[in-house]
């Protein structure tokens, strides 16, 4: 069976720092996201950062769209965006990411955490931190 958790939106940057492919992150501190630049640690929370990736270019783009649980596994299904082909975009390295939390009782006993793009692929797995609540 799966459910919906709700989560708190805390933000996205276009220089997360994040090298590589798409990627996930969940830790009870953003300090384990790298994304601290974001949000202060909240008790009770686990936090997921969600990657799209070096990109070459401005324009690109990853915002969560739901998290979900089913079983041991949370996925987070997230919009993956890109500039259109012809529109004009600033020459820079960028590493898009989106920090968002959710409450830790949510998450407990969850063992994974999944990274899924528009079109249902995965992009991306983690383990989820196991601590006492």
């Amino acid at each position: 069976m799966r459910s919906s958790i709700p989560f708190t939106d805390h933000g996205s940057t276009q220089q997360s720092g994040h090298d590589g492919a798409p990627g996930i992150a969940a830790a009870t501190d953003p300090a384990g996201t790298g994304l601290t630049q974001l949000t202060s640690a909240t008790v009770g929370r686990i936090y997921i950062a969600v990657f799209a990736g070096a990109k070459r270019t401005g324009g690109y783009g990853i915002r969560v769209l739901r998290v979900d649980r089913a079983g041991d596994t949370l996925t987070v299904r997230a919009m993956f965006s890109s500039p259109a082909p012809d529109a004009f975009t600033t020459q820079v390295l960028t590493s898009p990411a989106h920090l968002v939390s959710i409450d830790r009782q949510a998450a407990a006993s969850a063992r994974d955490v999944v990274l899924v793009d528009q079109s249902a692929a995965e992009r991306a797995r983690s383990a989820v931190p196991q601590s006492e609540p």
